[in-house]
């Protein structure tokens, strides 16, 4: 029986050693985590907790719920727990005070118009507000090289639809990101293209990353549970179901994201699966796939001790 490690000591040992520094200093990683079905709900308290205590944005994605071979579905259950005009708000907020305005005591989270908050903190009317941070939102959104093209027009959209009194204008933008409306027609008027799809979507994916921590989070931490994609037979049961040409689709995306996780800035990604994904002989183990396997799999292997930073671990209740 393969050595496990508990989830408290494991959780603790990511917050001291990535969250509060590596992840936070900007850089990528992902872990494979093996829990059995009881414990994983306590897996996702524990991180999601951490996040809390530690400024980070907490995701959960399903692949009962999803189609988690298809990266645009990653991007869109992402999008789709992003509080998108809250990170505008916080944006502006960050310019505002680089402009040194005053902004203590501002509450980004609050749906009151954010630059009506800074004139009134300030003393000043709101217009003379916009028309000075307008500028700084084009520099350090519009122009920003490290976010995809339409992506960044997108933010800086969001950012500038927070300036009107009236209705909110920005809606068809947050459909195109969250996915609740694709049409590219909608967002035209934004100056947007380009669509959302499997072959743009790890672009947005790496692009959002960035935006979170650019607007002053310390990071992302997703928790991905894969372990309906596991199972050779799929049950009846309403939720997503699995071929095993859409399991290896599953994990060769899994294997991009592992060679590519200097590229998810400040983010922690959780593959969080069952004893199937690792069962040699299971038929939708990571064993079909073996360039994923050989990027997972225990090189050197202690007959005692658990190395709580690799890549794969296995979770016990104590341990």
């Amino acid at each position: 029986m393969p050595n496990t490690i508990s989830l408290d000591k494991w959780v603790r040992f990511i917050a001291s050693e990535y969250l509060s520094t590596f992840i936070r200093d900007g850089g990528g990683s992902i872990k494979f985590v093996v829990a059995p079905e009881e414990l994983r709900s306590k897996v996702h308290a524990a991180l999601k907790a951490t996040c809390l205590e530690l400024d980070y944005v907490f995701v959960e994605l399903d692949a009962a719920a999803m189609r988690a071979h298809m990266p645009q579905d990653i991007f869109f259950g992402l999008a789709s727990q992003i509080d998108w005009r809250l990170l505008a708000r916080r944006q502006i907020l960050r310019l505002a005070h680089a402009n040194r305005y005053r902004v203590e005591g501002i509450d980004s989270s609050t749906s009151a118009n954010v630059f009506d908050a800074i004139a009134e903190a300030n003393r000043l009317e709101s217009q003379f507000v916009i028309e000075e941070i307008r500028p700084a939102i084009q520099d350090s959104v519009s122009k920003n090289s490290n976010m995809a093209k339409d992506f960044r027009v997108a933010m800086s959209r969001l950012c500038t639809r927070e300036e009107p009194r009236g209705e909110y204008t920005g809606q068809p933008l947050l459909d195109w990101l969250t996915g609740a409306n694709t049409r590219v027609s909608n967002i035209r008027p934004f100056s947007i293209y380009t669509s959302i799809n499997r072959t743009t979507a790890r672009y947005f994916i790496e692009s959002a990353l960035y935006w979170i921590r650019h607007t002053g989070y310390a990071g992302t931490v997703i928790v991905l549970d894969n372990s309906r994609v596991t199972l050779a037979r799929q049950p009846y049961d309403g939720q997503r179901r699995y071929t095993r040409a859409m399991t290896m689709e599953h994990y060769e995306l899994l294997r991009e994201f592992v060679d590519s996780a200097d590229r998810l800035s400040g983010t922690l990604l959780v593959i969080m699966s069952d004893q199937e994904f690792i069962d040699e002989n299971a038929p939708r183990g990571y064993g079909i796939y073996p360039a994923l396997r050989t990027r997972v799999m225990d090189d050197v292997r202690d007959r005692n001790l658990v190395n709580p930073a690799a890549a794969l671990v296995r979770l016990s209740e104590e341990g």
